[in-house]
């Protein structure tokens, strides 16, 4: 019997590819979601994605923020990965800022509820490259590593969640008692992108393909593919060289304007026109008064971080794919699905080729009326003296006694010089009905 894997947040971005290449390994899945009615329509697709899995896909409602809830789903199960965000789920503080100690307590309810099920082996927790560094850098010659670790104090909430998440964890596992041990190694990823399983993230892929800002900032995104990502929680899950250690995956940087030249190069054919000028930091502050997205870049405009991603090669040993490649293959997936606005000149063009079609089938369905009605009234005479005319205009064709066809072969013998003069119009008219049809 393959090992059970429990995989927390299962129809999020980076746990659908978990849970797909868990299937392609053979591993038992159950996934996790805050609720089964609302998750109705993508557990569906969720569970369709491996068909010829050997162990279909399980499904369990859990609210994370209640410690009871995880009792259930924990059972029987071998390993853990807790790819479930510190703040999901979790509805936001009073003063509008991140949750950071509820963020904490769901982390903890997931351990707790692991040591209690007697049967876990190891957690694998997906943390962020933010617990390394809050956000990019100033320009330095400094490279971060998993010894590195972000300050909680000055970070903004959401970072704080995450920080003080990830060490809540560390901590929990070290004050184990031997009895009770369980392993644990932590994935910090830098930004995951590529092609979706299920719907799109709002990442910067969908936002140029949008036009959801109008240039491009100076702005730098660390960047690793989601299926690396994904492939590293499964080596992670059984590799003695993984247990106790941080891993930061990371696939490379690109500057905004990097991404925007490498989609309009590849989409510009289709008729997406996809903003590649650089934004000037004046106008950014300026954009930034009325655009939201604006305003997140402004503390990181020109900065850029640096890492050192040898643990993701040399211990899990996945080499990176190029981050180029995988900005182009998310955004293919993004306009194949559907999940990104269709360029207007597509727009337009598909509403007037329904337009086209629609009256091209309208005047059909005139002109084969008009035939059926007009065709009987010119070639009538021609249907009483030929049978075999009537046939061809699709009428049923009588069959002639002996008697009375070797009459008609007489009476045509003698009207043959009018027969023929008929005969020799009646196609002539066809054809002219023909042309006008």
């Amino acid at each position: 019997m393959a090992s059970l894997v429990l995989v927390t947040d299962a129809t999020s971005f980076t746990s659908a590819h978990i849970i797909k290449q868990l299937q392609d390994e053979g591993y038992q899945v159950r996934g996790t979601v805050a609720s089964l009615q609302d998750e109705d329509a993508r557990i569906k697709v969720l569970q369709e994605l491996v068909p010829e899995a050997k162990y279909k896909l399980e499904v369990v409602e859990v609210d994370p923020a209640k410690p009871e809830a995880w009792e259930s789903a924990m059972k029987e199960v071998q390993f853990v990965i807790h790819a479930l965000k510190p703040i999901a789920a979790l509805p936001p503080a009073a003063d509008g800022e991140a949750p950071v100690q509820p963020a904490v307590d769901a982390v903890q309810h997931v351990f707790k509820a692991s040591v209690g099920a007697k049967t876990v082996k190891r957690i694998v927790l997906t943390s962020s490259y933010q617990t390394i560094t809050a956000g990019p850098t100033a320009a330095t010659d400094k490279v971060f590593t998993e010894a590195d670790w972000a300050d909680a104090e000055t970070a903004e909430p959401l970072t704080k969640s995450l920080i003080l998440a990830e060490k809540s964890a560390w901590d929990f596992v070290k004050e184990l008692t031997d009895a009770d041990k369980i392993d644990l190694c932590v994935m910090n990823p830098t930004l995951p992108l590529g092609p979706p399983l299920l719907d799109a993230q709002p990442d910067v892929v969908k936002m140029l393909l949008d036009r959801g800002i109008t240039g491009c900032p100076r702005v730098s995104y660390s960047v690793v593919d989601v299926r690396d990502v994904a492939a590293a929680h499964v080596k992670a899950l059984e590799l003695d060289s993984a247990s106790g250690n941080r891993h930061i995956l990371h696939g490379g940087n690109l500057w905004m304007k990097d991404i925007a030249l490498a989609l309009a190069k590849e989409f510009k054919p289709q008729g997406y026109s996809i903003h590649t000028m650089s934004l000037p930091n004046v106008a950014l502050w300026g954009l930034s008064l009325f655009n939201k997205t604006a305003k997140t870049f402004l503390p990181i405009v020109g900065k850029q971080s640096q890492f050192d991603n040898a643990r993701m090669k040399d211990v899990l040993g996945i080499t990176p794919r190029d981050v180029k490649e995988t900005i182009i293959e998310e955004a293919n997936v993004l306009v194949e699905k559907g999940l990104v606005k269709k360029p207007k000149r597509v727009r337009n063009q598909g509403a007037a080729a329904a337009a086209d079609a629609e009256t091209k089938v309208e005047e059909g369905t005139e002109k084969k009326e008009e035939t059926i009605e007009e065709k009987p009234k010119e070639n009538g005479d021609v249907k009483e003296e030929d049978g075999e005319k009537t046939e061809e205009k699709g009428e049923e064709k009588t069959e002639d006694k002996p008697e009375e066809k070797k009459e008609e072969e007489e009476k045509k013998e003698e009207e043959k010089p009018a027969t023929e003069e008929i005969k020799t119009e009646a196609p002539t008219e066809t054809v002219e009905e023909k042309a006008e049809n």
